[in-house]
């Protein structure tokens, strides 16, 4: 015992050095473990002789001097700080919690992890045991392994290397941020970082400088109120003599801050002198787009690798199309962590263990485009990718892919290390998706209804499908959740249409719901994601109906719609992660599943027809447009075209003919769709207050707005009369 705790005094010397973070893993009996443990929280608090408790527990039965959360709670460390991270694994597990506790660790801290002995493993038990054998494990047979080395200097000799001063990047970031204010107009800074390095409290420590410096109106908006917290927190720190109006509204005498809701923004135009958009990522394009347009001087900000998720789709796409509109955009990478020192090896491991710092590897782009151009995709793999075998190194061949595949071998000897399909696989989903968090890759290891599809180009991961089996469910259950009694964990897409729209057979039946679909960036755009829906339809005999369920956009609407799936089910708010209303859509299978399918979406263009000017009236317009299709009308009259074009000329009221003009809108929307003005959207469907077309369109009154309505129609009926 007296040589392990030589060992970790030691480590904490090498981790004050360093400033890093290092992970013990203690193995052994549990009251081994436990006065291990005590006797070092003693010494050191004995040695510091600190007053106040620095170390944090997560799960397990508290410990004296520890503060403790239960396995699940580790959100609640967030922004706190700690010197000692307790996580006792043989309590339980959550990946996201345990991420977001680690947080709290700073530099010179250790991080102790306490599992069970011979405990039988899953396939995710196996993949969590590997990764955790890359710390320093401590077992109970007194054997040690080696330390660290301390960081030198290389021009100084052995002398320890300084630690870089952690606010250096942080004070740049806010000398740029206050710059979007006083500089050229149509230059927005988009701020990206990881976690832990000040993006946020550097967004509060600017906005109080600049409500101390000019009377300035800010507003800030992110995909939900719990993320701009840290930014009131520390403009208030700065601004003793504020008020909080509300707890997101911080005021002085000349100046204010205020948080409003991504969709509520769009509504008001003009009111604020600068706009900080905090977790950009997490927010529709089309929503970011609009934002640039309204607002001359705007921050955006996000998060690249995050201890909550992961997602780098934000900086390609949005970026991207940033180059074309303001050229003058200034991007600005936070690099140093605050709390711990650049290279921090904990930091490391925890982005390795759950794959959420994976790249994209280079591939053979000309190659995949050949076989497209040729029409030859039979050469490219379709794997279904066996977990066991994947978090064992190896990939089989599944019975979906009917001949022999010969890059199967090639893969098998090459998937150790970066070229690993599970990595490859995780870093497409990653590119694709905002938040890919740690609990995604446990679940996909530990679920066995969840399956995992891969396509190779030669033994290049081109496009992956994350598929779950649902449905199947007891009358009884069904009963339950119809009446609000009970919600089973996982059943989304069956409990949904059981519950909203009365499809009890749906929720008999067998579903097989899309999770996340990915394709290489360099490929998209020419058929794969189609390609992959196909295939996996051609071996789901077994199944129903497909399903799948995402945050709704005009462009992922439209590829779901052209696979041949039909929107179901939309949700009247919008879904805290993507910003977006949550659509449910079906590709139903058979004629049992014809007659409840046939019903649910003759529902849903009931519902629709009402949400779009009620609880859906503030969604996209590009999107409204996308599902107007679906709202299947009659025909529109002879007598009705009259009146219409009567109206056009300068007779009759716009409510006199607002029921015809949403009917001949529908109606043109399947051949016509991309000659639809924003604003016949925006007031004949969504029924928006003449006031509020206008500020949303800037237009001068409603003089001039029915004037355009007026030459709008008579655009549409010019190409019906045709």
């Amino acid at each position: 015992m007296n040589s392990q705790q030589s060992f970790l005094i030691d480590l904490v010397d090498i981790a004050k050095k360093n400033n890093h973070r290092y992970g013990v893993v203690l193995d052994g009996d549990a009251r081994w473990q436990d006065t291990l443990l005590s006797s070092h929280l003693a010494n050191t608090l004995q040695s510091t002789q600190l007053n106040e408790p620095t170390f944090f527990q997560l799960g397990g039965t508290k410990r004296t001097n520890c503060e403790s959360v239960s396995f699940k709670q580790g959100k609640r460390f967030l922004g706190r700080e700690c010197q000692r991270l307790i996580c006792d694994f043989r309590d339980g597990f959550d990946a996201n919690s345990f991420s977001s506790a680690l947080g709290s660790l700073v530099g010179g801290g250790l991080l102790f992890i306490l599992i069970a002995e011979n405990e039988e493993q899953s396939i995710a038990q196996h993949w969590l045991k590997g990764c955790l054998s890359q710390l320093y494990l401590i077992d109970s047979g007194g054997g040690l392994p080696g330390l660290p080395s301390v960081i030198v200097d290389d021009a100084l000799g052995d002398t320890p290397l300084s630690i870089p001063t952690p606010f250096r990047q942080q004070t740049e970031a806010i000398d740029m941020i206050k710059n979007v204010v006083f500089g050229h107009r149509k230059r927005p800074l988009v701020l990206t970082a990881d976690r832990g390095r000040g993006k946020s409290s550097a967004l509060g420590i600017a906005a109080s400088q600049l409500m101390r410096e000019r009377p300035l109106k800010i507003m800030v908006t992110a995909p939900n109120s719990q993320a701009v917290a840290p930014i009131f927190e520390h403009a208030f720190k700065g601004l003793p003599s504020s008020t909080f109006i509300t707890k997101h509204h911080l005021q002085t005498s000349s100046s204010s801050l205020e948080f409003i809701a991504p969709d509520e923004l769009l509504n008001r135009i003009n009111e604020c002198d600068v706009l900080f958009v905090d977790e950009a990522a997490a927010i529709p394009l089309p929503m970011l787009k609009r934002y640039v347009q309204r607002h001359h001087r705007i921050v955006f900000s996000t998060t690249v690798h995050g201890y909550e998720g992961s997602g780098r789709g934000f900086g390609l796409k949005f970026q991207a199309w940033l180059n074309e509109v303001r050229p003058g955009w200034k991007p600005f990478y936070l690099e140093q962590p605050i709390r711990w020192n650049v290279g921090d090896p904990l930091e490391k491991w925890l982005f390795d263990s759950f794959l959420l710092n994976v790249e994209l590897e280079p591939i053979d782009v000309e190659r995949s485009k050949r076989w497209i151009e040729e029409q030859s995709l039979e050469k490219m793999s379709w794997l279904h990718l066996d977990k066991a075998k994947l978090v064992g190194a190896k990939l089989v061949e599944a019975a979906l892919s009917r001949h022999a595949v010969p890059e199967v071998d090639i893969l098998n000897e090459q998937c150790h290390g970066i070229n690993h399909p599970l990595r490859a696989c995780f870093a497409l989903l990653v590119n694709a998706h905002y938040q890919t968090t740690p609990n995604d890759l446990i679940q996909l290891l530990a679920d066995d209804s969840i399956h995992l599809f891969g396509l190779f180009s030669g033994t290049d991961c081109i496009g992956c499908l994350l598929v779950v089996e649902e449905g199947n469910l007891s009358d009884d259950l069904i009963d339950d959740i119809q009446r609000g009694k009970r919600r089973p964990k996982g059943h989304l897409v069956p409990t949904t249409l059981a519950n909203h729209l009365g499809a009890t057979v749906a929720a008999k039946q067998k579903c097989l719901r899309v999770m996340r679909i990915a394709v290489h960036p360099e490929l998209q755009g020419y058929g794969l994601g189609s390609f992959m829906l196909n295939k996996l339809e051609a071996s789901t005999l077994d199944f129903d109906y497909l399903a799948t369920s995402f945050g709704a956009t005009q462009q992922l609407v439209s590829f779901w719609n052209q696979a041949g799936y039909e929107a179901l089910h939309i949700g009247h708010q919008r879904d805290q992660a993507s910003g977006c209303h949550s659509l449910l859509m079906v590709k139903p299978f058979g004629a049992a599943t014809e007659v409840w399918y046939e019903k649910s979406h003759q529902r849903f263009i009931q519902n629709l027809s009402y949400l779009v000017s009620d609880s859906l009236s503030a969604m996209e317009v590009d999107l409204v447009l996308t599902l107007l299709p679906s709202l299947s009308i009659d025909s529109i009259s002879s007598d009705e075209i009259h009146l219409l074009d009567c109206y056009i000329s300068g007779g009759g009221s716009f409510d006199g003919i607002a029921v015809i003009a949403s009917k001949f809108i529908i109606e043109m929307s399947l051949s016509h769709k991309d000659e639809i003005s924003d604003l016949l959207i925006l007031k004949v469907i969504q029924k928006h207050r003449w006031v509020q077309c206008c500020d949303m369109l800037d237009l001068s009154g409603r003089k001039q707005a029915e004037r355009y309505v007026r030459d709008h129609l008579q655009l549409l009926l010019n190409l019906h009369c045709k």
